[in-house]
């Protein structure tokens, strides 16, 4: 179920106060500014029929005027950069946040090139033409109304012909309104596809030079890029068009605007101050015309973009995660529990049926393709399309909330994700633990030679790639270690690792009380597999033997075989 929201469009104007305050002095500013025509006037004026005194006082109160605006002005773009950072600072923060609180079902919908473009492209394109272009689209308006109006004040026939010929720019800006925001989004859809190409390929990059495939992915990336720059021109083609007809418009009011005002003066009916007057206050109507002409298809396609991510982000938002689950007391059962991958006909599990207790140790083996990551990845919660019932203690699995089951269950994952900065962050994963506690997740993984050898403030590199594959499981260890789960699941997590190290580690996890331990190995060590409570012997996605590991030798099944085939 969706749950109704409004647009994130709204965390622009959460402080109301520094967005009306920079409109006030934005309209403030304009008003001075019209002001500058009746100054330019009244010296006109003064210098065909005035006195020196006259033209003293003049001068003093236009140096008052500068004084006047350059306060307004500052304070203008202080108040608009403010408020301008505020709200895109606020604006990428809850886009971010979203992402980050989605489950991995709905975060995989979409590449994560998507997310990027998002952050990167459109938000950019949102500050530039939908943040900067209300405050400028207020400004403009605010001039080209005072403008109006100070026309009609000096001369009313003048003003309605200045009004007629302002009219074919701003009939040019709505024919071309909507086609504007149309090519605007089409660059946006571009901007996305380029961005996944890049990251793609960026992050295949050793199969790119394994495979040799340097000419393809080259080709590929100038494919993407071409497709977007020609967008881009079309879009750019179009903006041009609109500016150069408005430009033309423009000249045209100009032209008559002054004959027209010449013409009044030559018969007696207007003054030259009045047409320098004319002509200045035609800049603020014809000035603002044009930018209003540039500005609002920008904005409107600004709003597009908008809804385009209001769109990605909150659509796919449940209005109900689940209930919280704060403990877990006794076991967990696959009850029939069968799956299949999305567009997949082949079923990967098939009808489960096992109990794993509270504080034991459970084994997972079996055959490469046999099922045992998927049985993990299903407790983990990162399907929920099973069927069956998987339930923790009474609860089935899928009506707990995903961050309420990530506080009870711990995962060591074959392929480790490592974060760029110090190797103890990653250890964190940025959260505050006691020196005693971090200290005994090190000693646990096995972590303490490199950490006494590299420090713990090293930096792991983009995804540890300043670490062996070894360090980064030691270091994949130790942060599930130290989080501290009442059920930890560990998928092949010392395979990179030698039998020695391998060895001591499975013993530490071994020895922790009061935690549920499943662990899927492919290491068939007779010793360490009879510390186990119970092997779960898998094969072609169904559990085919169950016990200890003297009664799966004994019962000279399946893992009796796999196990001497090993040995």
């Amino acid at each position: 179920m969706t749950k109704p929201r409004r647009s994130l469009r709204e965390n622009l104007f959460k402080n109301k106060f520094l967005f009306i305050s920079t409109i006030i002095i934005s309209i403030l500013l304009a008003c001075f500014n019209i002001g500058l025509a009746f100054i330019l006037k009244w010296l006109v004026d003064i210098s065909v029929d005035g006195t020196t005194s006259e033209l003293i006082r003049l001068v003093q109160m236009v140096i008052g005027f500068l004084v006047l605006y350059l306060l307004l002005s500052i304070t203008h773009y202080l108040l608009k950069n403010k408020y301008i950072k505020n709200a895109l600072t606020r604006y990428k923060e809850v886009i971010c946040q979203i992402i980050i609180r989605k489950d991995l079902t709905d975060f995989k919908k979409k590449n994560t090139g998507s997310y990027i473009s998002v952050i990167s492209n459109d938000v950019k394109t949102i500050e530039t033409d939908y943040v900067q272009g209300n405050l400028i689209l207020v400004t403009q308006i605010a001039l080209f109304i005072l403008g109006l109006a100070a026309m009609f004040y000096l001369n009313v026939l003048v003003a309605i012909v200045v009004l007629i010929l302002s009219l074919v720019p701003i009939i040019v800006s709505v024919v071309f309104n909507g086609r504007v925001a149309f090519h605007q989004t089409g660059v946006s859809e571009k901007n996305e596809g380029f961005t996944t190409t890049i990251k793609d390929f960026f992050n295949g990059f050793t199969v790119v030079k394994s495979f040799g495939i340097e000419k393809e992915v080259s080709n590929a990336i100038s494919d993407a890029n071409q497709s977007l720059e020609t967008k881009k021109r079309t879009f750019n083609n179009l903006t041009d068009l609109i500016n150069s007809l408005t430009e033309v418009s423009g000249f045209m009011a100009v032209v008559g605007t002054f004959s027209f005002g010449a013409y009044l003066a030559l018969n007696g009916k207007s003054t030259a101050g009045d047409v320098v007057a004319y002509i200045q206050l035609l800049n603020y109507l014809l000035g603002p015309i044009a930018i209003v002409a540039e500005y609002l298809p920008k904005r409107k396609a600004g709003l597009v973009l908008s809804d385009k991510i209001d769109q990605m982000l909150l659509t796919e938002e449940k209005e109900d995660k689940g209930e919280k689950k704060e403990e877990f007391a006794d076991k967990i059962r696959f009850q029939d529990v069968s799956f299949t991958f999305k567009d997949s006909e082949n079923q990967v599990l098939s009808d489960l049926n096992f109990e794993l207790e509270k504080n034991k140790s459970y084994a997972v083996v079996g055959l490469s393709g046999s099922g045992k990551s998927t049985l993990l990845n299903l407790l983990m919660g990162y399907y929920d399309n099973y069927d069956g019932r998987i339930l923790l203690d009474d609860t089935e699995l899928r009506e707990i909330d995903p961050s309420s089951l990530y506080q009870l269950i711990s995962m060591i994952q074959q392929e480790i994700f490592m974060f760029d900065t110090q190797i103890e962050n990653n250890i964190k994963l940025f959260k505050s633990y006691s020196d005693e506690h971090l200290q005994n997740a090190i000693s646990m993984s096995g972590l303490e030679p490199l950490m006494e050898k590299k420090g713990p403030g090293f930096q792991c590199g983009e995804n540890g790639s300043l670490l062996s594959g070894g360090e980064k499981q030691r270091v994949s260890i130790a942060r599930a270690l130290i989080k501290g789960t009442p059920i930890l699941l560990l998928d092949e997590a010392t395979s990179s690792l030698d039998n020695e190290t391998s060895t001591a580690i499975e013993k530490s996890i071994l020895n922790i009380e009061d935690i549920t331990r499943v662990i899927v190995t492919h290491k068939l060590n007779g010793a360490m597999l009879a510390r186990y409570d119970e092997i779960i012997m898998m094969k072609n996605g169904k559990v085919v033997e169950k016990g200890s590991f003297e009664e799966l030798i004994d019962q000279k099944g399946f893992f009796h075989a796999l196990y001497h085939v090993t040995h």
